[in-house]
């Protein structure tokens, strides 16, 4: 969500541990017990179809932070797996892509030709996002249900 604390500054944050990952890790275990009690599985293939828990268990348990903020001289965001720090006035344009499962993906395009994607654990709402880059005067482009 939009942190209106900051003056003059968009920031978007978002945790790992979040309501929806706490309900689908829940209900996989419950599945889990419901297979091996009632339907008396094996062992190994209740153990087998637990193993994608773990994952999910570290990432609730490391709560990594992942935040996008957008200054009046800087775009910056950290995630898991990316961070990026690029002055606005090395920023071309913003391209904001709708998928077909309605979904954003933001790439920010430089002058000198690079382009850096921005990860979906850290990408605001599109419009939120746009009225940000709007307001810094930064030229968004949109595109709709690519194939690609």
């Amino acid at each position: 969500m939009p942190d209106p604390g900051a003056p003059g500054a968009f920031r978007f944050t978002r945790d790992a541990r979040s309501v929806a990952a706490l309900l689908v890790l829940a209900a996989w275990l419950c599945a889990l017990i419901a297979l091996w009690a009632v339907f008396q599985a094996r062992g190994w293939i209740v153990v087998l179809l637990a193993l994608p828990v773990l994952p999910a268990l570290w990432e609730l348990w490391r709560n990594p932070a992942a935040w996008l903020e957008l200054t009046d001289d800087h775009l910056r965001w950290q995630a898991a797996r990316s961070t990026a720090d690029i002055a606005l006035h090395e920023i071309d344009h913003v391209m904001l892509v709708t998928r077909w499962d309605f979904s954003i993906r933001a790439t920010v395009h430089t002058k000198i030709g690079t382009h850096h994607r921005i990860p979906a654990e850290v990408t605001p709402k599109a419009q939120a996002l746009e009225e940000a880059l709007a307001k810094r005067s930064i030229v968004v482009k949109r595109q709709h249900f690519t194939v690609l």
